[in-house]
């Protein structure tokens, strides 16, 4: 098959889902969707984001991610809490609840990743995982050039 600019786009699509397929009943015995673990495993690896940061990080549209924080702060899987630094600002943490969940899901997660990086082959994932970082830098999203 030929790569065109075309079928570039769907066949990136193909490839997250494949990649997201193989931990979705994880996430669905815990009442999750793979946008909340994404929020969920973001925090647990930063510690305290503001809500921009966290949007950034977990590659969650603003939008998307005001109604996951209100979900998920409902839960109280996640805390807000007033910067330090600036008291206008607003800081977004996973309460002991959330930190719970994810030590408890984690593995799991990890363990579908490895089956997949077994099934694909460790080069195959290393080999796509640098080509796509190499993509993902030489990309501007909002360049258009027709």
């Amino acid at each position: 098959m030929t790569v065109t600019h075309d079928n570039l786009p769907l066949l990136l699509l193909k490839a997250r889902e494949s990649s997201v397929a193989c931990i979705r009943a994880v996430l669905s015995d815990a009442s999750l969707t793979e946008q909340q673990w994404r929020v969920i495993r973001t925090l647990a690896l930063a510690g305290e984001l503001n809500a921009q940061d966290l949007a950034n990080q977990s590659c969650i549209l603003s939008p998307s991610l005001s109604r996951i924080l209100a979900r998920l702060e409902a839960d109280k899987i996640i805390i807000r809490k007033v910067d330090a630094t600036d008291q206008r600002a607003l800081n977004l943490k996973l309460s002991a609840k959330g930190k719970r969940l994810h030590d408890r899901l984690a593995p799991r997660v990890d363990k579908q990743y490895q089956m997949l990086v077994k099934e694909a082959g460790k080069d195959t994932i290393a080999k796509l995982a640098n080509l796509l970082e190499k993509f993902n830098t030489s990309t501007t999203p909002a360049a258009e050039n027709g």
